[in-house]
């Protein structure tokens, strides 16, 4: 069974103890497990340090060229080696890789377009290619893959990808059973402003009219982009949950539900998409 993991920067911190207790606990059940974070917080921090002032569209973080050496740095130098610690405190042989290691995601630049004009990200990027060899070899030595969203262009050159847009293709690319995103909100909500508003399960079809509706805004813009593209490819179930649900992962090993928002196909009984 294989589970493809995203946690939010927003919940990295340097004594992390969860979200390792929860990957123990799945590996002691057979599961086969990718963790990919992301460093949204920690970025805005180092960038607002050195005089940036950090620029969103859509949800996603304008990338200057001149930025993209600190962006790699945060993401896959302390930001990754922080989490990697934190699985190895608890025994756990875990290995931090970014796209740009082995041929592993390849990406290219995304232009957003609004009104007919597109907009010019910098070195922001989207994953065009998946090569999970190196996630296999990992596997078959007995250590969890700790993924930096960094990715590669054709040149192999350092595009900032979103990370949730990188955990959905990691998990299409594996046929992954559970693709699970935790973050600092309960689920996907009707209104952003009431957590009491949390939708529980949310079909493909009402997905895209939430989205085109402009119903969802801020960082859910692109996880909900990332689960309409991988809704089509071959994950059987996906989560979207609040961080303290981690504890509660291995029980989906068990037949269990995370609490959060669970995405389900129009029509379909049991949640499976293919």
């Amino acid at each position: 069974m294989k589970f493809v993991v995203k946690v939010s920067g927003k919940l990295l911190t340097p004594n992390e103890e969860l979200l390792p207790r929860a990957v123990w606990e799945l590996l002691a059940e057979g599961a086969q497990v990718v963790v990919v974070h992301g460093g949204g917080p920690q970025l805005s921090e180092v960038l607002q340090k050195m005089g940036k002032v950090p620029q969103f569209v859509d949800g996603l973080r304008v990338t200057p060229k001149e930025e993209m050496d600190v962006i790699e740095m945060v993401l896959s130098g302390l930001l990754n080696k922080m989490l990697v610690s934190a699985f190895l405190r608890l025994g756990i042989p875990a290995c931090g890789i970014s796209g740009r290691d082995a041929f592993f995601l390849r990406g290219e630049r995304y232009v957003v377009e609004k009104n007919g004009q597109a907009i010019d990200l910098g070195r922001v990027g989207d994953v065009v290619q998946v090569d999970p060899r190196i996630l296999h070899a990992l596997w078959a030595h007995g250590f969890v893959p700790v993924v930096s969203p960094v990715c590669g262009d054709s040149e192999w050159q350092a595009l900032n990808v979103n990370a949730d847009w990188v955990a959905a293709h990691i998990a299409r690319s594996l046929q992954a059973e559970y693709l699970v995103f935790f973050s600092d909100v309960p689920g996907v909500l009707r209104d952003p402003e009431d957590r009491d508003s949390l939708i529980a399960t949310l079909t493909l079809v009402e997905m895209e009219r939430l989205v085109a509706e402009g119903r969802i805004h801020g960082g859910m813009v692109p996880k909900l982009q990332a689960l309409l593209r991988i809704l089509r490819g071959r994950v059987r179930e996906v989560f979207i949950s609040e961080g303290s649900e981690v504890v509660h992962l291995p029980e989906l090993c068990r037949g269990g539900r995370l609490s959060g928002t669970r995405i389900v196909l129009e029509g379909s009984e049991d949640g499976d998409v293919a």
